[in-house]
């Protein structure tokens, strides 16, 4: 059951989320992504912790709702004042990953984009997400170290946080992590 885990939980955590939310996310019409595209598109994101994608994924069928969250952030660095009521669950979870959340509002039509996906294809999304880790950890770029556990199995790759209190996003190029270099690139 463990080696379902990542796949598992992100699944759970996406479907944990009422339909109806979704669809009141989704601004224009949704087309079918290729599965090139699909990798293409989760490049950035592929390799961040599982908890963080878990929450992740369904926040960026919100895209306006995470520009104003950055900007909430920009505005109450460290304060206690509360996130607008009417935001998504998971864009307030975002607010404990400012660097993913920075991520995710500069570039807002590959955030939309994304939530497009995730909601038009849900599942293929989640496999784009596995091939991509797979590719990287062909390539040697991907591989536990002090900051994260890395848990390969025969159907999925989970990433941990070493420590369940800190959770530290990676700097990659997504075109380079996947190709075998002479040195980790991560």
């Amino acid at each position: 059951i463990r080696n379902l885990l990542s796949i598992t939980m992100l699944a759970a955590v996406l479907s944990a989320f009422p339909a109806k939310s979704f669809a009141q996310a989704a601004a224009a019409p949704v087309s079918s992504y290729t599965v090139d595209e699909l990798q293409d598109l989760v490049g950035p994101i592929a390799l961040y912790p599982d908890d963080v994608l878990a929450v992740l994924l369904p926040a960026a069928t919100y895209p306006l709702q995470i520009v104003a969250a950055q900007r909430f952030l920009g505005t109450n660095p460290g304060e206690n004042d509360e996130p607008a009521e009417d935001w998504d669950p998971t864009v307030i979870a975002m607010l404990n990953y400012p660097e993913a959340l920075a991520l995710l509002s500069e570039d807002l039509e590959w955030t939309a984009t994304l939530g497009d996906a995730v909601l038009a294809q849900e599942n293929d999304v989640l496999e784009a997400i596995e091939r991509f880790r797979d590719a990287a950890w062909l390539a040697g770029n991907l591989e536990s170290n002090e900051r994260q556990t890395v848990v390969r199995s025969a159907e999925s790759i989970e990433i941990l946080p070493v420590e369940p209190d800190v959770v530290y996003l990676p700097y990659y190029d997504p075109a380079t992590v996947i190709v075998r270099q002479p040195r980790p690139v991560v």
